[in-house]
């Protein structure tokens, strides 16, 4: 059979067609291939960083969200000093050489941990560095129902010093309690090379502290480790400065220094002078069985009971322990009263008290890293009686352990912000790719927008009468 011309025609476009398909389809399988692998290597990688690298001391968290966004400050070298830019952006580092832990002491003072200057310095915050916060909107206190005041904050800090989100680690949080403004300190970069900052959240923006214009003394930390120090996993210094609280004229000082008796306590008057009373610490751990002299308090507050002070200490591992202040003197060897074992294999994370609003009893809150935080009342923190000593290797839990009510608290930083409101650095409950600073209500610490229960149902039952405190 002879076939025409326009059958020809007609035939050769169909091929031409199925080829120019099949060359789309591949170039689209090939093109599909190398998105999902990099795709996948972009989530294997945000799976590695979602593990929180807060440590014991530092509370350093790294974020696992993406790269970050434009807008740099400093240079691309991690070893590069912060400076002011051409168009006034804010020096960074000023006399720190690292951004630890944070306290507020009278007139506005912050005190920065700074474990490689081996010092604590005292800011005293100016009017300007000030921006009063108490109009933000915190939320629903009566549906339980928290707020976002800064969403995805790894990566608005890695926009803001011109890095990625691997490159930041917030070490901790404070509050500025009169003017309910928050306070972060932050690194940019690892070890010897990072460029320490404060960063302050003023209505949901971040702002770095300009620290050379700031009043500023400082107080050296003696005896800190030695740099090649180590421990089994990490260097001694890593623990030189664990924590710093003010009281009443004074700043306390915890950490490791490289004396016989590792774990020291400073109590240093402020204003800075020269004057320092320093003691090393001991105490009894049931879950390990034997007396330690080595490890650090991890987290200290200092509270009245009854009229008299007594500083209560927090160790790796949980054991709760109470120390009269007055025994803290210069030079003294102390051995403090464990009163509770919290829970064993778990590290604090923070140590605070609060106001129950609606019982109006105040309790002790302490905030644990891999399970719940635990709340004791403290009314029990006097009179409970030490754990024996000497006895087997006791898991517990003792002492106020036992009667310690757990809070659905999973933050890697919390601070209180105002007698009804908690503030918290924490991961997004739907995916470990977001870090957020938000709102938690106080007493129960519980944000109801991230469950699921019954009454999420339009239709459903009501039993606490969210509907009708809807809008509150």
């Amino acid at each position: 059979m002879k076939l025409g011309p326009a059958f020809g025609r007609d035939a050769l476009r169909r091929v031409l067609a199925r080829s120019v398909r099949r060359k789309n389809y591949l170039a689209f399988r090939e093109t599909s291939g190398r998105e999902n692998l990099r795709i996948a290597c972009m989530r294997n990688s945000f799976l590695s960083a979602a593990r929180s690298r807060r440590d014991v001391l530092r509370v350093g968290t790294i974020s696992a969200i993406g790269l970050a966004l434009s807008g740099r400050i400093f240079p691309e070298s991690d070893s590069a000093v912060a400076e002011t830019s051409a168009s006034g952006s804010p020096q960074s580092r000023g006399p720190l050489r690292s951004a630890g832990v944070l306290a507020f002491g009278p007139d506005n003072v912050l005190f920065v941990g700074d474990i490689t200057g081996s010092a604590v310095h005292a800011f005293a915050l100016r009017e300007e560095d000030l921006s009063p916060q108490t109009d933000v909107e915190l939320g629903n206190f009566h549906n339980f129902e928290g707020r976002d005041l800064v969403r995805g904050l790894d990566q608005k800090l890695a926009a803001l010093f011109g890095t990625t989100y691997d490159k930041i680690v917030v070490n901790d949080l404070v509050v500025h309690q009169p003017s309910q403004q928050i306070f972060i300190s932050v690194e940019r970069g690892r070890g010897t090379d990072a460029v320490p900052a404060i960063v302050k959240v003023n209505h949901g923006n971040l702002e770095v502290l300009e620290l050379d214009r700031i009043p500023h003394s400082q107080v050296a930390i003696p005896n800190e480790p030695d740099e090649k120090a180590m421990l089994e996993f990490e260097p001694q210094r890593t623990y030189a400065i664990t924590d710093v609280k003010y009281y009443k004229g004074e700043i306390f000082v915890t950490g490791v220094s490289n004396q016989r008796f590792a774990s020291t306590l400073h109590r240093i008057p402020y204003p800075f002078n020269a004057q320092m009373a320093t003691c090393s610490v001991e105490i009894w751990h049931p879950v390990h069985g034997e007396f330690e002299t080595r490890a650090p308090i991890i987290r200290q507050l200092i509270r009245e009971v009854h009229g008299e002070p007594y500083l209560f200490a927090v160790y790796g591992c949980t054991p709760l322990v109470r120390f009269p202040l007055n025994s803290l003197k210069d030079g003294a060897h102390i051995r403090g009263d464990t009163i509770g074992e919290l829970g064993y294999g778990s590290n604090p994370l923070d140590i605070l008290t609060f106001s129950d609003p609606f019982d109006h009893k105040e309790y002790l809150l302490v905030t644990i890293d891999v399970r719940s935080a635990s709340r004791i009342a403290i009314a029990d923190l006097e009179s409970a009686k030490p754990e024996p000593t000497g006895g087997p290797i006791d898991f517990g839990p003792g002492g106020l352990g036992r009667t310690q009510r757990d809070l659905p608290i999973r933050a890697e930083h919390t601070a209180i912000l105002n007698p009804k409101w908690a503030v918290v650095i924490w991961r997004h409950p739907k995916t470990s790719y977001r870090l957020d600073i938000s709102t938690l209500m106080i007493p129960y610490f519980f944000e109801r927008r991230d469950g699921m229960s019954e009454m999420n149902w339009p239709d459903g039952p009501d039993p606490f009468d969210y509907r009708e405190h809807r809008n509150g």
